[in-house]
């Protein structure tokens, strides 16, 4: 019998009702390099494969409650650093994981919470 169990990420794909200014925040602070394309028969979006997902920002409505359950989680270096370098607002202060890990949350734009993690022992 095959394995009925997804095998991983993909992709993460959002929408916005600002899709040009999302794609920038995106492409300029977190680095992940977002491209205006168009295929098929897709509207215009930003896109991009990245590290093995493809990243995708298309034009949506204006989202009134930005998530809360399921938050994208990105890996930096070092948090201090990366939140200073981009003047990012920290929604609470950089949390100790133990055993090296450390998080910090903050919003995208949109107010979708997003997180850094990094590993002080690697």
């Amino acid at each position: 019998m095959e394995n009925l169990f997804v095998k991983g990420l993909t992709g993460v794909i959002m929408s916005s009702a600002q899709p040009e200014r999302l794609a920038r925040f995106y492409k300029n602070v977190l680095g992940i390099p977002l491209v205006l394309n168009r295929h098929g028969n897709m509207p215009e979006h930003w896109e991009c494969d990245y590290n093995g997902i493809h990243y995708a920002v298309l034009k949506g409505k204006e989202n009134k409650q930005p998530n809360e359950t399921i938050v994208l989680s990105f890996v930096v270096d070092d948090i201090e650093s990366f939140v200073a370098t981009h003047d990012i607002k920290l929604l609470h202060p950089i949390m100790d994981l133990g055993e090296g890990a450390y998080i910090a949350s903050f919003t995208d734009p949109d107010g979708n919470i997003l997180r850094f993690w990094m590993n002080k022992d690697q």
